[in-house]
């Protein structure tokens, strides 16, 4: 699902690229998915993803589990 996200996420910056908001957030929140190790290390950024860049990769953001951002 982390992957998922990256990609929504990724395409809304682009789709949004006429605009700095979905460049700004997209871009802090794809940093704090790389290197958050809890959820709630992300559910503000979700929050911001999902009203300013893209409404599926914050959704995805906010439904992540803890377990989903272990590093192997």
């Amino acid at each position: 699902m982390k992957t998922a996200a990256k990609v929504f996420i990724i395409i809304g910056m682009i789709v949004g690229c006429w605009t700095i908001l979905p460049l700004i957030f997209g871009g802090i929140t794809l940093s704090k998915l790389k290197k958050a190790q809890s959820k709630s290390e992300l559910v503000a950024w979700g929050v911001l993803d999902l009203f300013f860049c893209s409404l599926i990769g914050g959704i995805l953001v906010l439904c992540l589990k803890d377990e989903d951002l272990v590093q192997a």
